[in-house]
């Protein structure tokens, strides 16, 4: 396979086909991290309240971030032969906090 003269002048395109798409560079995230760093202490204020008044999504973002995600345990189970095949994902019924403090 020959490549034309067209492929060959045109630049690789890397990240999405449209413009602005794909991942940041490093460079833009890390700006970004910084612009955001003052406002930290702010954040964390307001999480605090919101955990003394025991809202249950200050209390959900907070045990995620302190305690860790819980490992998720994705089953599946192919089924068929070469020509049709079935994919089924079961997926744990996760209980909300509310429910698990009553």
């Amino acid at each position: 396979m020959q490549l034309t003269e067209d492929q060959i002048k045109q630049p690789k395109q890397r990240g999405g086909a449209r413009p602005g798409a794909g991942r940041k560079r490093r460079l833009d995230e890390e700006q970004i991290i910084a612009k955001l760093d003052p406002l930290a202490p702010l954040f964390f204020t307001a999480l605090k309240e919101k955990l003394l008044r025991k809202d249950s999504k200050a209390m959900d973002i907070f045990a995620k971030y302190y305690l860790g995600e819980p490992l998720r345990r994705v089953e599946t189970k192919v089924e068929g032969s070469l020509n049709q095949v079935a994919v089924q994902v079961v997926r744990p019924e996760l209980l909300p906090i509310e429910e698990l403090s009553n």
